[in-house]
């Protein structure tokens, strides 16, 4: 009696870790934020967070897109977890940093948009689609 509410308290939790597990292998970014002035000058702080199912590794990308130019920022990983597929914890990962006058160089002054992309990788035979969030913002002189 004893052994078989062992055994069925193992298959319960086995249960529960696989159901959540499989949520994370197919929901992969929870929420991905941008935070930017306005108007983008050389010198201004520019900087994001991703907060990701920690099943796998998303790879963040963030552009400074102006009519056909564009030009990559920052590309960060967010790392899975050492057994991923039993650990239930959630990663999140940050960048932060400045925009420099050699950055915003190759863009006339005018509107523009800074593109966010988080992308997951293939599971269950699926890759998931990128999570993308854009700013408009005005590159200034």
């Amino acid at each position: 009696m004893i052994l078989r509410g062992i055994v069925i308290a193992i298959v319960v939790a086995h249960l529960v870790l696989a159901l959540w597990s499989g949520y994370r292998a197919i929901w992969q970014v929870f929420a991905l934020e941008i935070r930017a002035p306005a108007v983008l000058r050389a010198g201004d702080a520019v900087s994001y967070s991703v907060v990701s199912s920690g099943r796998v590794p998303v790879t963040v990308r963030l552009e400074l897109i102006q009519g056909a130019r564009s030009e990559a920022l920052a590309t960060t990983v967010v790392e899975d977890g050492v057994i991923a597929v039993y650990d239930p914890r959630i990663r999140r990962g940050r960048w932060s940093g400045t925009l420099s006058a050699d950055q915003l160089a190759p863009f006339e002054p005018g509107l523009a948009t800074l593109r966010l992309t988080a992308t997951g990788r293939p599971q269950f035979l699926r890759t998931p689609p990128p999570t993308v969030r854009e700013m408009a913002v005005r590159i200034g002189c």
